[in-house]
């Protein structure tokens, strides 16, 4: 399973979505009819506090036969939607480990079109956010510490006709451009790379409206700086 995140903001506020990326192409699954949607509500969803819950479901789903499809996770309330060959098994949702002062809701419906799935299926800004973060979990393993750096945004298929116009556009937003070569153009602007979905989507709008094709970004690793030793005499 490719498990991919992104964020949302819907009508609850802030959410954090998690999505298997092969059920992106391979949904719906017709042995799966079954959707169950189990919602944890607790004080905190953060990792510590409801990581023994996710694993129970996790591993029930597996055990029946189902797939988790995704996951939705605001501060307070942690929703997962799974497939399932059947509701027979269902029920032992209900029982799973809860932190404390937490409850859970199960609630199993007939959905052999999947149309439940939608709910978790990045769309426009969405599908920018789950690639960003994924450099960023890229950074992250690499110990990246995060900040404020020079990022390089890569656009391709950018012809030589409207390379002026496109330079501009990008430029009114803070860009800076470099020379294009055989289509290809690097682009650079000083960003957090955790907060940086709004810039990469206008780009890529942007790139889209100029007949280009936005590649995504990269930036060095940011590393702690190594305290330097101060020799004093009296």
């Amino acid at each position: 399973m490719a498990w991919e995140l992104f964020r949302r903001d819907g009508p609850e506020g802030f959410q954090m979505m998690g999505v298997d990326g092969d059920l992106l192409t391979e949904a719906p699954d017709v042995a799966l009819p079954l959707a169950c949607e189990i919602t944890i509500d607790a004080p905190s969803t953060l990792p510590e506090f409801v990581a023994a819950t996710e694993a129970a479901v996790n591993t029930i789903t597996e055990e029946i036969g189902g797939r988790v499809a995704g996951t939705s996770r605001t501060d307070t309330s942690l929703w997962i939607l799974s497939f399932l060959p059947s509701d027979e098994y269902a029920g032992r949702f209900t029982k799973v480990p809860l932190p404390a002062r937490a409850s859970v809701s199960v609630a199993p419906s007939n959905d052999p079109e999947w149309t439940l799935f939608e709910r978790v299926r990045p769309v426009d800004m969405e599908e920018q956010s789950m690639r960003d973060l994924g450099v960023m979990a890229k950074l992250h393993a690499a110990g990246d510490t995060g900040g404020v750096r020079t990022i390089e945004h890569v656009v391709s298929g950018l012809a030589a006709d409207r390379a002026a116009a496109f330079v501009s556009a990008a430029g009114s937003i803070g860009f800076q451009s470099g020379p294009a070569e055989a289509g290809r153009m690097i682009l650079r602007h000083d960003a957090d790379p955790s907060d940086i979905t709004a810039e990469s989507w206008t780009l890529r709008l942007i790139s889209e409206r100029h007949g280009a094709v936005y590649e995504g970004w990269e930036s060095d690793v940011a590393r702690p700086s190594e305290r330097r030793r101060s020799w004093w005499r009296r």
